[in-house]
Formats: structure tokens, C-alpha cells, sequence
């Protein structure tokens, strides 16, 4: 069977991403988000038009993509990922990449792929910067290992990624470098950014990696993982646009 792509999110990054993919020459894509499509993301989210406001934005995505792209396999799944059906979407894919819009799901995506031993491509994007990770097959190092848990509920730490925003082209940009990441993976060839963070900054035109290596102590892929089961209870939402 022709390997897939699981794409976690249709937003900003996941458009981004799923052009990337097909231009690239990815065949089978399986794409899950329960959102539907907002006249205020359009700036950002290139594959839906304004005539798709109000539709699903996996519905949409797939058949846009349809229309330029016939030979690309869309499997669109109208759902949260979620603890409950995480492991399950996950083992269907070679490949998992990230573009979701909440840090929740980030960690899960995380932990799912780890548990799971499939490389996760993770990208974040808010107001003018962005940023990049390959976890690979397994982790050490995995996206735990760089930014350990989840910030607790009610801490602060500035404007939220809601209320800060995001420019439009930066998803675009990161969810084009995860594609390249993914078509990488799929081809057998090593991840160009394993243990490499790449901060993008759009105001400055500007990029740079920062390396960074396993945590033995991580708690999904360390020496003795405590997470070895996907526990609702882990994973709280934090939103910020994607």
C-alpha cells in the first residue's frame, strides 16, 4: 500500500502543508480537524475559498486539492485528534505532521507518534515567527525532550497565541518546510531537522537552528518513560492560530 501522511489540522499550517505535499509528489494524505472553515482565516488558510465558509475544513481541503491534484489520495476525517483515537490514526500513517492550532494537541501529537514509532514533523506559527521540529521514529530527541510539559492553566506569561495573531504568509512558509520534511521521510531519507529547532522570524526575513539533544528524563522517550498510554487527562487545550 502507498504510504500515508496523517495531517493533524487544515488551517494555515496544515494548507501549507498538504500543497507542499502534493506538489512534491505525496499519494495518499489522511487529514483530521473538526473546525470549519472562518471568512477571518482566509488570509491564511490558501486551499479554501470564501464559497467554503461555514463548510468543514477537511471537505474543503480535499476537494480543492482534488481539483488540481487528481492522482493524490485524500482521506479527510471530520474529528478532534483526540487520546481516544490518536494511536489509531497514527499507526495509519508513515508520516505525521503537525499543523494543529493548540499546544494540547501538540504534546498528544507528540506523544502518539512516539508511542506509536513514526516521525512527526511539528511546526507553530504566531504573530510574524515560526518555528520547526522533526521528532524522529521513536524519539531521542522528541518535542518533550525540548519543552517538557504542558504551561499549567492560569500562569500567564503575556498575550495569549489567540490574541496575539499571526501574519499570513508565515504558516504558509512553515507548513512548505514540513512538507519538504515529510516528502524527506517518505523517501527514506534522514530528517533534516532532528534535534534541530528552526526559528523563523518573517519580520527580519530571518532563520536559525538551534540544536538540542535527548533528555533522559523526558517522560515520553527518556531512559524510563512515564507516558505509555495516551491519558485524556494529559492533555488540556491551549489555543493559538495555525
Amino acid at each position: 500500500m502507498t504510504p500515508a501522511v496523517l495531517l493533524i489540522g487544515a488551517g494555515g499550517l496544515g494548507c501549507g502543508a498538504a500543497l507542499g505535499l502534493a506538489v512534491g509528489g505525496a499519494r495518499r494524505l489522511i487529514v483530521v480537524d473538526d473546525d470549519r472553515v472562518e471568512e477571518s482565516n482566509l488570509h491564511r488558510q490558501v486551499l479554501h475559498r470564501a464559497s467554503a465558509v461555514g463548510r468543514p475544513k477537511v471537505a474543503s481541503l480535499a476537494e480543492s486539492l482534488g481539483e488540481r491534484f487528481p492522482d493524490l489520495e485524500v482521506t479527510p476525517l471530520e474529528a478532534r485528534f483526540e487520546a481516544g483515537n490518536a494511536a489509531a490514526l497514527v499507526a495509519q500513517a508513515a508520516v505525521v505532521v503537525d499543523g494543529s492550532d493548540n499546544l494540547a494537541t501538540k504534546f498528544l501529537a507528540n506523544d502518539a507518534a512516539v508511542l506509536g514509532g513514526k516521525p512527526l514533523v511539528h511546526a507553530a506559527a504566531v504573530e510574524s515567527w515560526g518555528q520547526l521540529v522533526t521528532v524522529p521514529a521513536g524519539g531521542r530527541p522528541c518535542y518533550r525532550c525540548l519543552f517538557e510539559e504542558l504551561p499549567p492553566e492560569g500562569s500567564g506569561g503575556g498575550a495569549s497565541c489567540a490574541e496575539a495573531g499571526v501574519l499570513g504568509p508565515v504558516p504558509g512558509v512553515l507548513g512548505a518546510l514540513q512538507a519538504e520534511e515529510a516528502l524527506r521521510l517518505l523517501r527514506g531519507e534522514r530528517p533534516a531537522f532532528a534535534g534541530r529547532l528552526l526559528r523563523y522570524e518573517a519580520r527580519t526575513m530571518s532563520a536559525r537552528a538551534v540544536r538540542f539533544g535527548a533528555n533522559a528524563a523526558c517522560r515520553a522517550c527518556g531512559v524510563r518513560p512515564s507516558i505509555t498510554a495516551l491519558d485524556p487527562a494529559e492533555y488540556r487545550a491551549a489555543a493559538c492560530p495555525s
